[in-house]
């Protein structure tokens, strides 16, 4: 529904979106959804989750984004919208809102094609006018022309075929990379340019001891299974040999809940 055509005032709201170089547009709407709510509860799209959708990276990285937003007055808590809580249904059930909230410019995009089964939740979808004056790509063009082109963090995320797990892997770990191949480096490649988790090495069930991939240094399996201290998580990085690196790690003892 349209802002504009009732003048309900709902107990907890929900608003999801980038805020990538924060401007006026992203203050109207959090302003006017606080206006009509009592409690705003805000989702910044995690920096994996836009490079999917855009195919490029955003400006500003996860941690300052969250930042900026919660010091918003109108926000009175703020949480990361990793990609299964794109759905609205999935944010429903975490967050127990009564209104989701919207610029009105996703009203004929197939945005709001899960309208019917939040209503039957008991929670409304309601649309604000849309600023149009500003929007991020508009500040993008005008302040990165050259860079817009040219750097090399959108190439990079437009050629990934395999994108890392964020979802299973919590950031600040420290991780070991099970697979010293394609999907390897592109994991690699991805977290290179995120402030998310540290590589503390990467492994392979068939290198030989003292080698080394993508700049660090790759166990035998031997090796990782004496150099677990300090280590919060092992991601899997293959698709093909996955059961096959599955069993292996858990021959060498490794908890299931470490691996990803």
């Amino acid at each position: 529904m349209l802002a504009s055509e009732t003048d309900r005032y709902w107990t907890k709201g929900y608003v999801s979106g980038a805020f990538d170089m924060f401007h006026l547009g992203h203050l109207n709407l959090l302003r006017r959804a606080k206006e009509r709510c009592g409690y705003l509860v805000v989702g910044i799209l995690a920096d994996e989750v836009i490079a999917r959708a855009k195919k490029k990276w955003p400006v500003i990285p996860l941690r300052e984004r969250m930042e900026i937003v919660a010091a918003i007055k109108y926000v009175d808590e703020v949480d990361v919208t990793t990609k299964p809580l794109l759905n609205k249904i999935t944010a429903w059930e975490k967050y127990n809102f009564d209104a989701m909230f919207s610029g009105d410019d996703h009203l004929d995009d197939g945005w709001a094609w899960e309208e019917t089964d939040l209503k039957a939740r008991g929670a409304d979808l309601v649309f604000f006018p849309y600023t149009k004056e500003v929007t991020t790509t508009q500040l993008q063009g005008r302040t990165l022309p050259p860079r817009a082109e040219s750097f090399a963090v959108p190439k990079v995320a437009e050629n990934f075929r395999h994108i890392f797990p964020f979802d299973k892997v919590n950031k600040g770990e420290r991780i070991v990379i099970y697979g010293a191949g394609r999907v390897g480096a592109q994991y690699a490649a991805q977290l290179a340019v995120l402030d998310y988790c540290e590589i503390a090495a990467f492994a392979d069930t068939y290198v030989q001891e003292g080698a080394a991939f993508a700049d660090r240094p790759c166990l035998t399996p031997e090796e990782l299974k004496s150099g677990l201290d300090g280590i919060d998580r092992i991601v899997i990085a293959s698709i093909r040999y996955r059961d096959e690196i599955l069993n292996r790690l858990r021959s060498l003892g490794v908890r299931p809940e470490m691996i990803a």
